[in-house]
């Protein structure tokens, strides 16, 4: 069965605070995109708007997952840039898990994709006994108002011969403390000229700590939700009938990383 793209978003009962105080944490995002009549050049998001909404449906059935949102303003999605990144099983990525034991997955930098069993229009599900836990989308509302702009990040998408998406290559990417550190444009001599191999970039998200899932936690150290990313965005549907070719073309490049402490507590906006 082919499932149309979705953004996916957890139901709305329980909010994520941060540090006492409404979205504080702190991060960046910051690379290249090129969206067609909307952004095509150097993008720095600039986020100052941290939440995350965990989503436990039936403990023990099936495993919590965990919506995080960083974003630049704290209004709705529909009028705001941002990436939302879903984490679909966090005991996956936790030391121990509910049962105690287990290495966990913090340090090990994980695949990002659209999840498992969506495809895009015309294009047949496959078996992937390795299915990505998390997947991410940009968002670009407040950019692109006069479009909707959503990108996803693919585990897979095709670079061009200088290693640029689309010919829009990054000039900076994110330091360690937070904020953008310049650096040389990112290029590969090896894939150009003709007849070159066909060149890929890989999404990848690296967690540091998650949030243990318990909305009542006392111990900080256990609501504390760090990482960083490194994500390759385009559209899904870019891609050859049937699936055939190649990974659909890169429209954005993004690294970054963000920080965040989740507390329970009256929201400033629901969601849907």
């Amino acid at each position: 069965m082919v499932v149309g793209l979705a953004v996916t978003l957890a139901p709305g009962c329980i909010f994520a605070f941060t540090q006492n105080s409404l979205g504080n944490g702190t991060g960046c995002l910051a690379g290249a995109l090129n969206v067609p009549d909307c952004w095509t050049g150097q993008y720095n998001l600039q986020p100052n708007f941290f939440v995350g909404v965990p989503y436990d449906p039936a403990p023990g059935q099936f495993p919590p997952s965990f919506d995080i949102r960083v974003q630049r303003g704290s209004d709705y999605e529909t009028f705001s840039d941002g990436v939302d990144i879903l984490i679909d099983d966090v005991n996956a990525i936790r030391p121990g898990g509910d049962d105690g034991g287990g290495p966990g997955l913090y340090g090990v930098p994980l695949p990002v994709a659209i999840a498992a069993g969506v495809t895009p229009p015309g294009v047949p599900l496959t078996a992937n006994p390795l299915p990505s836990i998390v997947h991410a989308t940009l968002y670009l509302q407040s950019s692109c108002q006069t479009q909707d702009v959503g990108l996803y990040a693919l585990e897979n998408v095709t670079l061009s011969p200088d290693g640029s998406c689309s010919g829009v290559a990054a000039s900076f990417v994110c330091g360690e403390d937070g904020g953008p550190d310049q650096v040389s444009e990112a290029g590969s001599e090896a894939g150009a000229g003709a007849g070159a191999p066909l060149l890929l970039g890989h999404s990848t998200i690296t967690f540091t700590s998650l949030f243990d899932d318990n909305e009542d936690e006392t111990n900080a150290a256990e609501r504390l939700t760090s990482a960083t990313f490194d994500l390759y965005f385009a559209d899904p549907r870019d891609v050859a009938p049937g699936g055939l070719g190649p990974p659909a073309a890169c429209q954005g490049h993004i690294q970054g990383n963000f920080s965040f402490y989740f507390q329970r507590g009256q929201p400033a906006q629901p969601f849907p």
